[in-house]
């Protein structure tokens, strides 16, 4: 909006500082100003008003109230005063009805008689023509005037042009048209709103005046309308039209309804010192309820602690009383009442913003916040899937994030086991059917994808899985599992595979400090180890004590025809809730025994499916305290064993924590274990 300098010193008694320097203190306090022009012995500021301050600033009025708050003073409402023709009422020669009360909140009207078209005043032409404004006669030039300094649009229309005299706000009917003040012909639809006498539109509401009834030379009587039109309407109205005006671009804004009555009396004051003319007494106002001032609560305290500032509550007041609130005093506070032209005040909020911007942004100090810190509480499931995540990314796997779905296929293998899975109600597809109840489903498709470019794969997904509980509905937990397969490696017979994920489940349960972990070939359980999904040879359930943990093994032949895999997969799942309980962060750590331990190795020949642990324990029991440790180094089938044979060769290490063991020692403790062994009536080699 283009505002003069020396407008803007009409309405403030303190003397301005200079443009540039007012042009600063706008910038710095309420609008940036963008340029200044100089225009015959003014300043022309050109001020970026922003929307929501467009109801009251995009006038010199409201403008220069920001101004004298920012010089520490109050500004001066140049009214003139009006005086009405008593013996000629309004009423009697003009009637307003309003059909569309939601789309015009208010309408206010006026009636002069006995005007005299003229050119306007040399004062007014400067004015209007240094702020872009093209003078048309004096009575026009006077509601351009009126609204450049209150911010409230007008028009005045030739009263005898008015068939009836009678002015209807309505809605236009279809293909109605309208010829513009311009000449331009338009047609409206039954959206837009227009201002219409008895026989057709005089005006498009809030945006344009017709030719009907313009002001010309021959105008003796005139009617003057300020009114509130529905904000959306104009804008809707001026944009499909593509017509827009300074009228216009008021009424997008909002404007008050409290506005019009003071703009009318200002401006029939002001046609009749530049046309003549009497004022019909009374003003035409059409209007439903109308909205009360904006009010908001406020506490110098709650101000203070937005802003974090410690700006008085005395300079508070005084910085609103410049603002033109006026300030009442209540039990919990202040109660602030804006201005009747604001309508963007109604929390203590806005009052800061007010209090800030006159205080000055630039002066608040930056303050870094003060507050006691509090350390959340560790949440020991998201620790551990952390640990898991980094610990089997640290061992060679990487991550994958699959599908929470899985599809009709999966559960035709499974129906026994997942008869109870939960289904989804609307299904994208087949293949996302069913929420998941194991991660490895999806690590079994990665496989099979991967497969197609890599020759080697060694993924691992931490995720929810979900089942379900009897009545209970659907039980979702979280699962940490894990795959790697090689193409070429484990045919034959070998069992490195299952041997090699054996060791990365080691190697987690190592880094998450469960360190009694234990593997069950015996019974495998049907919640973990499925012996359609694993294969029967080659599984072990993992636990920790009587409870199972998760399950580590190699996947069933027929389970891998169901993705064409044509290699062997190794695969685990753990259960991260039970890994969390279990999990130890804080270890207890042995002193390095200074003795020396002494290695003896031993072989023995037992029947294929003897279960490695159960020869463990039988030698690490028959070893007594003297033994600290046995290990499994070698697995043999083939030549030399019969086919329902196999040789299992260990370390035992013989060491104690007190003194240096001799030799008879220690072959007494070996000739216990050989003898621990052949009583099982296994070939021992030694």
């Amino acid at each position: 909006m283009k505002v003069s300098y020396k407008w803007l010193q009409e309405y403030i008694a303190k003397k301005l500082p200079t443009p540039e320097k007012t042009a600063a203190l706008l910038t710095m306090h309420a609008f940036e100003v963008e340029g200044i022009e100089k225009a015959k012995g003014d300043a022309v500021l050109d001020i970026k008003v922003l929307p929501n301050r467009a109801h009251d600033c995009l006038s010199h009025y409201g403008i220069a109230r920001e101004l004298a708050a920012i010089v520490k003073t109050e500004a001066k409402h140049a009214l003139i005063k009006m005086k009405e023709q008593k013996k000629v009422k309004a009423k009697d020669g003009l009637k307003v009805a309003v059909r569309e009360p939601e789309l015009c909140a208010r309408y206010t009207a006026r009636v002069i008689y006995g005007v005299k078209i003229a050119p306007s005043p040399k004062w007014l032409v400067e004015r209007l023509e240094a702020l872009g404004q093209r003078s048309i006669n004096n009575i026009v030039d006077a509601t351009n005037y009126v609204m450049l300094a209150l911010g409230q649009p007008l028009h005045a229309f030739d009263l005898d042009a008015v068939a009836g005299r009678t002015i209807t706000v309505r809605k236009a009917r279809a293909g109605e048209t309208i010829t513009t003040l311009d000449g331009d012909a338009l047609t409206l639809t039954v959206a837009d709103l227009v201002i219409a006498d008895m026989e057709v539109p005089l005006a498009i509401a809030g945006v344009k005046g017709g030719k009907k009834a313009e002001v010309t030379v021959r105008t003796v009587n005139i009617a003057l309308e300020a009114a509130t039109f529905d904000a959306a309407t104009v804008r809707k109205t001026s944009r499909r039209l593509n017509v827009r005006t300074e009228s216009s671009i008021r009424f997008e804004n909002g404007l008050s309804p409290a506005l019009p009555p003071e703009a009318l009396d200002m401006v029939a004051a002001l046609i009749v010192a530049l046309a003549g003319g009497e004022v019909a007494s009374g003003m035409l106002d059409a209007h439903g309820k109308l909205p009360v001032p904006q009010t908001a609560l406020f506490t110098a305290e709650g101000i203070n602690k937005l802003l974090g500032t410690d700006i008085a509550e005395k300079e508070m007041l005084l910085t609103l009383k410049r603002l033109g609130f006026t300030i009442q005093k209540t039990a919990k506070g202040f109660l602030a009442t804006a201005p009747k032209e604001r309508l963007d005040v109604a929390h203590q909020a806005d009052i800061a913003e007010e209090i800030a911007r006159m205080h000055g942004m630039m002066d608040i100090a930056s303050l870094l916040p003060e507050s006691t810190l509090i350390p959340a509480e560790q949440n020991n499931s998201i620790v551990t899937a952390d640990n898991i995540r980094t610990a089997l990314a640290a061992l060679g796997l990487s991550e994958t994030y699959n599908r929470s779905f899985i599809g009709a296929r999966h559960m035709g293998y499974f129906h026994e086991r997942y008869a109870g899975a939960a289904a989804v109600a609307n299904p994208l597809s087949d293949d996302q059917k069913y929420l998941r109840p194991s991660l490895l489903f999806g690590l079994l498709d990665n496989v099979a994808e991967n497969f197609k470019h890599e020759k080697a794969v060694r993924l691992f997904e931490v995720g929810n899985i979900f089942a379900l509980k009897d009545t209970r509905g659907v039980h979702e937990r979280t699962m940490a599992a894990g795959v790697i397969a090689a193409k070429g490696k484990g045919k034959n017979g070998d069992r490195a595979l299952f041997y090699e994920v054996k060791g990365i489940v080691d190697a987690l349960l190592e880094r998450l400090g469960i360190d009694d972990a234990w593997y069950d070939d015996y019974l495998p359980s049907p919640e973990y180890s499925d012996e359609r999904f694993w294969h029967r040879g080659r599984t072990a359930d993992i636990k920790v004590g009587d409870a199972t943990i998760g399950a580590v093994g190699e996947a069933a032949p027929a389970l891998l025809h169901l993705y064409d895999i044509h290699e062997r997969v190794a695969l685990f799942e753990l259960d991260r809730a039970k890994l969390s309980e279990l999990a130890q962060e804080k270890r207890a750590y042995q002193p390095i025994i200074k003795f020396p331990a002494i290695e003896r190795d031993i072989a023995v020949v037992v029947p294929a499916e003897t279960k490695i642990d159960r020869v463990q324990y039988a030698i690490e029991t028959a070893g007594g305290e003297l033994l600290s440790d046995s290990d499994l180094f070698d697995i043999y089938e083939g030549e030399n064993l019969d086919a329902a044979q196999k040789s299992l060769a260990f370390h035992c290490i013989f060491q104690s924590a007190v003194r240096t063991l001799t030799d008879e020692e220690v072959n007494d403790a070996f000739k216990k274990i050989t003898a621990a062994l052949i009583s099982e009536e296994w070939d021992v080699r030694s």
